[in-house]
């Protein structure tokens, strides 16, 4: 499904995505474009830890960062198409 909008939080481990849109605020989006999380940016779900933990991305073909959960909620991506 190649342009399915969901959200970060629910993307597969080995996913990625291009980040669309954000479901929040200017101080949402203050602190997501700090950790490099910008719109048109691809991110790839890392890992994601049990019990509701923190996610694990990583940014175009460098940075790794982990978010909370909620704020991965916020984070709008389309899906890539696998290649």
């Amino acid at each position: 499904m190649k342009n399915r909008l969901i959200s970060l939080s629910h993307l597969k481990e080995g996913e990625k995505g291009i980040v669309t849109d954000f479901r929040g605020g200017e101080k949402l989006r203050k602190k997501l474009d700090s950790l490099g999380i910008r719109k048109g940016k691809s991110v790839k779900k890392i890992s994601d830890m049990v019990l509701r933990g923190p996610i694990t991305i990583k940014i175009e073909n460098s940075s790794r960062i982990a978010i909370g959960r909620g704020m991965a909620e916020k984070i709008m991506v389309r899906l890539e198409s696998h290649r």
